[in-house]
Order: C-alpha cells, then sequence, then structure tokens
C-alpha cells in the first residue's frame, strides 16, 4: 500500500525517509517539494495573491500517488504506486501525527511536532516508522503494543513516560474507568480485551471450517486440489481467560515459499502451509509444541487460517460417462461414491451435469436423489437430501437436441463439454485431515466452562472433467 514516507521540514529538506517497497527511489522526494511545498510557499509568499495553493491532500503524477498532512512546520508525506485506498492512508498519517506528538514532545499542554524532535529523537523515530509499517501495510499503533518492540533505550525509556502520561489522561477523558484497571491492561499488553468481562454461563466455541478445491479426470484421478481453511472462535468468557488446544501430533506446518518439500513424512500426516493467527496467540508455543496459547478477544473472531495443498482426504469421487447415440443424442451414466466414514451425512449435496443448449427432450433415473433437466441453465441437475458416507449412487440420463439444420449437428459435434460441479456440506469432517486434540480453558477463579467443538469441509470449486 506505502511504498514510501517522508517527513519534510518548512524548507524542504527530507528530515526522515523510509523505503517500504521497491518501485520509487529516493529523489521522488524532490518531486513532492517542487509540486507541493513549493507552490504553497509561493502562493504565501506574494500574500494569497500569487500562484496557485495546493489544497488536495493527494496529488497523483502518472502511477504515483502523494498523501500528505501537514504538522506545524513539518510535512508527511506518503508515496505510493498504482491505486491505493488514499483515505485509509490519511488516517494512518494522522495516526503517526499523534504519536510521534506524544512520544517526542514531553512538554505539558498542546503538544507540536517541530524540526528538532525528529532530529534529536531520530533513531526512536526512524525505528517507529520501521514498526508501524509491515511491507508497506501499516499495523498496530497502540502503545501498549509498541512498548516491547522499540528496542533503542531512548524509545523505552519514552515509551514508560508516555504510559504514564496516558494513563493519566485516560482517567478524565473517560470517568467510568479506573486507574488501577487501566494500569492492569497495559501490563499485561493486552490491547483486545477488557479484563472486567463477565458472564453467569461461560462458553467457547471452536469451529473449522475448510473449503476443498478439486480438479479431477473421468478415472476419479485428481488433477489438482487444495484446502483453505480456518478456526473461527465465538468466547463468552469471564475475566482474562488463557486458552489452550492442541493441534495432531504429526501435523506440520511449511512456508508456501519453501521449495523443498522432501521433509514431509508418511502420507497420513496434516501438512499446513500460509498458517495466519490472530495477534493473541503465543507464536512461540505453537512452533515448539504445535500448541496455540492465547488470551482471546470477547465474542467472535478468526483466530486462525491456513491452506493445504498435501495429503487431502477426499470427501467424493465422480465417475462420469458420456457417449453420443447418433447425431442428435447424448446418454450420461454417473457413479458418485462417497469416501467419508458412514455415520456422518453430506447435506446439500448437488450435482450440476452440463448438456449442449437447445435440448428438446430428456429423461433421467436415479438410485437415490432427485434429478431435473434445467433448460434454462443447460443442466441436469441432481439433488441429495443427505448423502451417507461409504455409499455408492448412479444416474442415466439422455438428451436429445433438435434437428433442423447441419448446424445443430455441428454444434453437438463442437460441444466443449464444461465440466461437471458438486456441490456439498460436510459436518464434524476435516478435508485436511486436522484434528483438535484438546481444549483448555484456565483462569484464576477457576470457573467451570462449556466447550464445543465442531467441523464444516464444505465444496468450493469441485470439478469433474469427462
Amino acid at each position: 500500500m506505502i511504498t514510501a514516507l517522508f517527513i519534510y521540514n518548512s524548507k524542504g529538506d527530507v528530515l526522515m525517509s523510509k523505503l517500504y517497497n521497491e518501485g520509487v527511489k529516493r529523489n521522488i522526494s524532490d518531486v513532492f517539494r517542487i509540486q507541493v511545498m513549493s507552490v504553497n510557499s509561493q502562493h504565501y509568499s506574494n500574500g494569497g495573491n500569487g500562484g496557485r495553493e495546493v489544497r488536495s491532500p493527494v496529488l497523483t503524477l502518472g502511477s504515483t500517488s502523494f498523501i500528505y498532512i501537514k504538522s506545524g512546520l513539518l510535512w508527511i508525506c506518503a508515496v505510493t504506486r498504482s491505486n491505493q485506498d488514499c483515505s485509509a492512508i490519511l488516517e494512518f498519517l494522522y495516526k503517526l501525527e499523534s504519536l510521534l506528538k506524544v512520544m517526542l514532545d514531553e512538554t505539558p499542554g498542546e503538544k507540536v511536532l517541530t524540526e528538532d524532535l525528529i532530529v534529536n529523537n531520530f533513531s526512536l523515530v526512524y525505528e517507529l516508522l520501521d514498526e508501524v509499517v509491515e511491507f508497506g501495510y501499516p499495523t498496530n499503533l497502540e502503545l501498549s503494543y509498541l512498548q516491547n518492540l522499540l528496542t533503542s533505550v531512548s524509545a523505552n525509556d519514552k515509551i514508560f513516560k508516555l504510559s504514564n502520561n496516558a494513563l493519566a489522561g485516560a482517567k478524565s477523558l473517560n470517568s467510568g474507568l479506573s486507574r488501577r484497571k487501566t494500569v492492569k491492561l497495559n501490563s499485561l499488553n493486552i490491547t483486545w480485551r477488557n479484563p472486567d468481562i463477565k458472564y453467569r454461563r461461560n462458553e467457547i466455541f471452536l469451529n473449522v471450517e475448510e473449503k476443498i478445491n478439486v480438479l479431477m479426470n473421468a478415472q476419479a484421478e485428481v488433477l489438482k486440489a487444495y484446502v483453505d481453511g480456518k478456526i473461527l472462535m465465538k468466547t463468552h468468557l469471564s475475566g482474562m481467560p488463557e486458552c489452550r488446544f492442541g493441534l495432531n501430533d504429526d501435523s506440520l506446518v511449511l512456508n508456501s515459499m519453501s521449495a523443498d518439500r522432501s521433509a514431509i513424512p508418511h502420507s497420513g500426516s496434516v501438512t499446513l502451509e500460509d498458517c495466519k493467527f490472530h495477534q493473541s496467540v503465543e507464536l512461540n508455543k505453537f512452533d515448539s509444541d504445535r500448541v496455540i496459547q492465547f488470551i482471546p478477544p470477547d465474542g467472535e473472531f478468526q483466530l486462525m487460517s491456513y491452506n493445504c495443498m498435501l495429503n487431502i482426504n477426499l470427501p467424493f469421487e465422480v465417475y462420469p460417462q458420456v457417449h453420443q447415440l447418433g447425431n442428435l443424442r447424448l446418454l450420461y451414466k454417473l457413479r458418485i461414491k462417497s469416501l467419508f466414514p458412514s455415520k456422518i451425512p453430506a447435506t446439500g449435496v448437488q450435482i450440476k451435469i452440463p448438456t449442449p443448449k437447445g435440448v428438446i427432450n430428456s429423461y433421467s433415473t436415479n438410485s437415490l436423489g432427485k434429478s431435473k433437466y434445467h433448460p434454462e441453465e443447460n443442466y441436469i441437475i441432481w439433488k441429495f437430501n443427505k448423502f451417507f458416507g461409504n455409499q455408492e449412487h448412479d444416474l442415466t440420463a439422455e438428451v436429445e437436441v433438435p434437428h433442423s439444420s447441419d448446424a445443430d449437428i455441428k454444434n453437438l459435434l463442437n460441444w466443449t463439454r464444461p465440466p461437471i460441479k458438486l456441490e456439498f456440506t460436510i459436518d464434524m469432517f476435516s478435508c485436511s485431515g486436522l484434528t483438535v486434540k484438546f481444549l483448555r480453558v484456565q483462569e484464576k477463579s477457576n470457573y467451570r466452562t462449556v466447550k464445543w467443538v465442531k467441523y464444516t469441509s464444505q465444496s468450493g470449486s469441485y470439478d469433474i472433467r469427462y
């Protein structure tokens, strides 16, 4: 989002610069100085009568945009490439300005950014710019979060003073929140949860939701398959509980950028890639013990997302056969087999079988469910209310196209045969094989917690070629 960030003094000199991504060079700062700062300086030097004043906070030149604010005599400018969300970047710049004011200006009263404050605290400001933006995207600007990240001695001293000042001001701004509770919250470095939450019934819900995408041929051989998964939580817990749950003992986390996949163990293992966690998760615990430990926010949130591209548990296999009978008819024979446990039902199962356009006659028979030709969609749709595991069912269908000209025969012969599409939802089944071994909640009051764990797998793009 943000390619570079510059802080200028009133003369147009660059006090601080930070390049986050490739695409611009440092001399891009001269463009902003000439196009914005020099024009405004000329306008005011002539008493507002000469030259033009640049009032817009965004200057776009070609594919490069300069988004800026003015703080006292200083200018803070973010440089972006291509089309970006200017309102989000402006909001970030104003929050950065407020953060710099409180961190650098220790004088009471209204705080003002000056050139001396930036120059005298160069290392602190540079380290701060490095922490609040990651790969061009703004991150967390909370003081309690930054307190343990800035490593310089001067940074820690100022953050400590800042925390005290912020706590003193919080009491006057919000009389309902006591100083003691605010100090406790900041000491734990937890900005996503209030310690005063109370529930009569303490519950925690953990949902493992996966979407499987498959492309297979007519022999049910998998050409491509991957799973997009996420773990959703809903917590109704009192106080400041610590939650822990463990995954499969043989689960393995890989980086998707890594080309070395030879270290993958036996075929029954669980392979997760591109794992992304909520900020509350203690990552060192997951790396060492495969245990996810966190103090959760209140309510609903996404704890984790992941991908799986290896050792996938396919829920269905489909074996299609399509034969052309003469010049005007097609015969379909379809067999679908479920591979999940027999006690688990799949719901919303629907198979869409494409047909040529302009079908004038059709019939179908099937061993279970209902099938019907839909001329508006050019599909034979085979539906099941419930499809239990370890079952096989068959469908036979025939369609006929009109014979009004040789063009109809040619269209049938040249029919592109779009893939058969399968839709379904299966509860208590994981396509990646991910399982939760245990779920524990610890809190100093030692209350009893009701725990719920649920798995849901559904189709994404589940296509069968024939």
